[in-house]
């Protein structure tokens, strides 16, 4: 003899535990797109690391700040600061793409445009170095 809510509570819990066909794990990417996402990440964090280079050896040689963003920053808490919001920023944005990068495969193409815009200002740097 079954209570009342048994039956319910039972048939509940059994369709909560029941693989649903529609919710699908989307498919794995190709090796291609694999090895395009790899570098793309290696670029983002490659020029962030190129960026915060020439940064220091411009700081280093009395040349001002490009970043508009950094610069107070800078000016008031220390370049070693500004490097720890920097990174901090980087592991943020690093950990949104591994969390969404497989339900919208577009987060890829905002960090190919983050890769563009960190390339843009190590030019930036280096002709202010050279300069």
């Amino acid at each position: 003899m079954s209570l009342p809510g048994q039956i319910a509570l039972s048939s509940r819990l059994r369709a909560a535990f029941t693989p649903v066909a529609s919710v699908a794990m989307p498919a794995r990417p190709s090796l291609s797109a694999q090895l395009s996402q790899a570098l793309i990440l290696g670029g983002l964090i490659g020029f962030q690391a190129l960026d915060s280079l020439t940064t220091h050896l411009g700081l280093a040689l009395q040349h001002e700040e490009l970043n508009r963003l950094m610069a107070p920053i800078m000016a008031t808490r220390g370049e070693l600061v500004a490097y720890a919001i920097k990174g901090t920023a980087l592991a943020v944005l690093l950990a949104v793409l591994m969390l969404m990068h497989r339900r919208t495969p577009r987060v890829w193409q905002a960090y190919l445009v983050a890769g563009w815009l960190s390339a843009a200002a190590v030019v930036a740097n280096v002709v202010q170095l050279l300069v």
